[in-house]
């Protein structure tokens, strides 16, 4: 029996193994899905939907919507909570940068705030005195200019002059209403105080510095009195009187205190300021009588004359000292005797007339005009004689005998030369 003779053909290979398949395809897939539940926490979970008849079903994996980027299952769980780490790191970087953002901008806004607070006192402190001094002068002149040129009717409504207050014939020591036209003189004389203070050389003036501020508390005083008077109020308008002649005379102890350097400063600031006080404390007599007559004080009309002499007599002590001060101020003089003048004026031909009134007014009127021309002769005199003093104090002193023995040395050296010139010849 033969042996059968071996083909050439390989036997088939085995079929793979296939994957072994548990009964635990569904347990497997939800560990798939909470691995990449742990890769992404925000990725959708499953959902459980609830039947009508009630029992609940769950939607399997595979028909979840899976995430972009699935992490292989190899891979180890501390670097699949790595990017939650990572957010969370940013998250608390960002908080703090908008903390210090925050923080910063607070800083910021607190420093601009403290800059400009600085600046702005910076640039109050940056205000000169000197020129907050001399803007307000000038803008009370102009008010008062203002206010005068209204009571005197230039804008319409009630003149001034046709108050009752200023009647001619109220009392003996009332001037005539021409008397009030040295108001302009005074209002000229204080547009050239404002011109002179806003001269370079007077910026930091001492005098200004200390007069400034009280001629224009003097200059809201005249023109409260002025629309006091206007308005009939005459009681208010003698207690504004009174204050006014308080300031004035407060402005008499700083131009005593810093005299002037010029005589351009003298015409521009005492002249004015001198008019000024004297014609105001002429009229404090004047426009407390009238107040009193208004008011039916009786005593001043039962023996009118006695108080008017009392009156005068106040005016001639009291202006008397006051133009015996510095140099002698002749200003005020002039003021108080052009109100006494229209007074002696009034009582010749005006009503109530008194020839012994109008002869005690004149009488006050040679006074003052003394005092005050007395006393500028004497302080005029004093400054020849320092001026003469100082100018021969360099002077060499003159000795008598000195001079005859030089004179006696040079005729003895000029002998003998005369003898060698005739002997020459």
């Amino acid at each position: 029996m033969s042996m059968p003779t071996p083909s050439n053909h390989r036997l088939p290979q085995p079929p793979p193994t296939p994957p072994k398949k548990t009964d635990s395809g569904p347990s497997d897939q939800s560990s798939v899905l909470e691995r990449l539940k742990a890769a992404r926490p925000k990725a959708a979970a499953p959902i459980d939907q609830t039947g009508s008849t009630g029992t609940t079903t769950t939607t399997p994996a595979s028909q979840a919507s899976p995430p972009a980027e699935a992490a292989p299952q190899d891979e180890p769980p501390a670097e699949r909570a790595e990017p939650a780490a990572e957010r969370a790191k940013k998250a608390k970087a960002a908080s703090a940068a908008a903390s210090s953002w925050v923080a910063k901008s607070g800083k910021q806004t607190a420093s601009w705030t403290a800059t400009t607070s600085r600046s702005a006192a910076a640039n109050v402190r940056s205000w000169r005195p000197d020129q907050v001094r001399r803007n307000l002068v000038t803008l009370a002149v102009i008010g008062t200019l203002v206010g005068t040129a209204s009571a005197v009717g230039l804008f319409g409504g009630p003149e001034i002059r046709n108050s009752d207050l200023l009647g001619p014939g109220l009392s003996f020591v009332s001037p005539s209403l021409f008397s009030l036209y040295l108001w302009a003189l005074i209002a000229l004389g204080m547009v050239g105080y404002a011109v002179h203070q806003w001269l370079p050389s007077q910026l930091e003036s001492p005098r200004h510095r200390r007069l400034g501020w009280v001629v224009i508390a003097s200059l809201l005083l005249n023109l409260g009195l002025a629309l006091s008077i206007q308005a009939d109020l005459y009681v208010f308008s003698l207690v504004l009187h009174a204050l006014l002649l308080g300031m004035l005379l407060v402005s008499l102890r700083w131009l005593n205190r810093w005299s002037a350097a010029t005589r351009l400063e003298g015409a521009l600031v005492d002249v004015p300021l001198g008019l000024f006080l004297g014609w105001i404390g002429f009229t404090a007599l004047s426009h407390t009588a009238a107040v009193l007559a208004l008011n039916d004080v009786t005593w001043l009309t039962d023996d009118g004359f006695v108080w008017t002499m009392v009156g005068l007599g106040v005016v001639v002590i009291a202006g008397s000292a006051i133009c015996s001060m510095d140099r002698g101020r002749i200003a005020v003089a002039l003021a108080v005797v052009w109100g006494m003048g229209w007074i002696i004026v009034e009582r010749l031909i005006g009503e109530p007339q008194s020839l012994p009134v109008a002869a005690i007014t004149a009488l006050a009127v040679f006074l003052i005009l003394i005092s005050a021309g007395s006393r500028r002769h004497r302080v005029d005199h004093s400054y020849r004689r320092a001026l003469r003093a100082r100018q021969t104090a360099n002077l060499p002193p003159i000795d008598l005998a000195d001079d005859d023995e030089d004179d006696d040395e040079y005729y003895e050296d000029e002998r003998p030369r005369r003898r060698t010139l005739k002997r020459n010849e």
